[in-house]
């Protein structure tokens, strides 16, 4: 599954964000995405999916999906959440045009881990990284 991030400028904001919005789950903590509509493959998704997040038009982190719950929010209706773990596991930085909602993303083609995102890391922005390995110094 991917989902654009929207108000946040990089992965450290998004971070950030996150951990202040932990709520207990079934006996651990988790965070939310909030959505519309559920989706029809829920079960395969809990069972070994994930929701990568786009920033600024690049694919850069993902989360375990390990829920879905539907609630009725006082502005907005019947809405659902998407349950993961707050851990947040850093991505490869892939370039993704912009869309409305989530999408299902296919395994080949979501991008592949770089390890578990340790917020305030020395490492370059995503596009200068991105640059730097293009010519071989990272």
């Amino acid at each position: 599954m991917i989902k654009l991030v929207v108000g946040m400028d990089d992965l450290d904001q998004f971070a950030d964000w996150q951990r202040r919005n932990l709520m207990p789950y079934e006996g651990a903590m988790a965070n939310t995405v909030m959505t519309r509509h559920a989706p029809k493959r829920a079960d395969e998704l809990i069972d070994s999916g994930s929701i990568y997040r786009v920033i600024k038009n690049r694919i850069v982190c993902r989360q375990k999906i390990i829920g879905f719950e539907e609630i009725i929010h006082p502005m907005k209706g019947k809405m659902n959440l998407i349950m993961t773990e707050p851990v947040i596991i850093k991505t490869v930085s892939t370039p993704k045009r912009p869309f409305q909602g989530w999408r299902y993303l296919k395994l080949n083609d979501a991008p592949k881990d770089v390890g578990e995102y340790v917020q305030g890391d020395d490492a370059p922005p995503e596009e200068m990284a991105e640059e730097l390995a293009a010519a071989g110094l990272l």
